[in-house]
């Protein structure tokens, strides 16, 4: 299960970053597929809405309030994905897919690649897989997954200045 939980923590990742991404525009979104491996070679404007959609979908991950709605989530995620495939697509070594073949769009398999490695988080690490940032004034996304403690920001930079504010209205 490690070997899985490594590729869904980097799958994690990629998730949280087209999610952000996916709040303002097609080249970012483009940009942000593009910086985790991806080739994008086309992508039509029809095709950055239904990614975006599909990032919509999965930032609802991120806000569910608990492991249980969570996972609730992404059960109705994943009803819509297909059954695992094995497949070794433009040379690469052999994997699981969950979308409907090598030729689906980038919508359909964001959002199947994505829900089986947040999946595999949840399962392994009995935890959300996703988290919005608590600091005032920021919804960026993350992965979750960290030793110790469940992360609450997605930056240092938030964490941080959350701690300044909270220091600063005790004195």
């Amino acid at each position: 299960m490690a070997m899985f939980k490594a590729g869904a923590e980097a799958a994690a990742r990629r998730c949280a970053d087209v999610i952000n991404a996916a709040d303002t525009d097609d080249a970012a979104v483009r940009a942000a597929l593009e910086a985790h491996g991806e080739t994008v070679s086309s992508f039509t404007p029809d095709e950055a809405r239904r990614l975006r959609d599909a990032a919509a979908r999965l930032r609802a991950v991120a806000r569910a309030g608990s492991l249980d709605e969570a996972c609730a989530r992404l059960n109705d995620v994943l009803a819509d994905c297909r059954p695992p495939r094995l497949t070794a697509h433009e040379g690469t070594p052999w994997h699981l897919h969950v979308d409907s073949g090598d030729a689906a769009d980038w919508a359909e398999w964001f959002t199947a690649s994505s829900a089986l490695a947040l999946a595999i988080l949840a399962a392994e690490t009995q935890q959300p897989p996703l988290g919005v940032c608590q600091a005032p004034g920021c919804d960026r996304v993350f992965a979750t997954h960290s030793p110790g403690r469940p992360r609450r920001y997605c930056s240092a930079t938030c964490s941080s200045r959350a701690r300044v504010a909270s220091h600063r209205s005790r004195v």
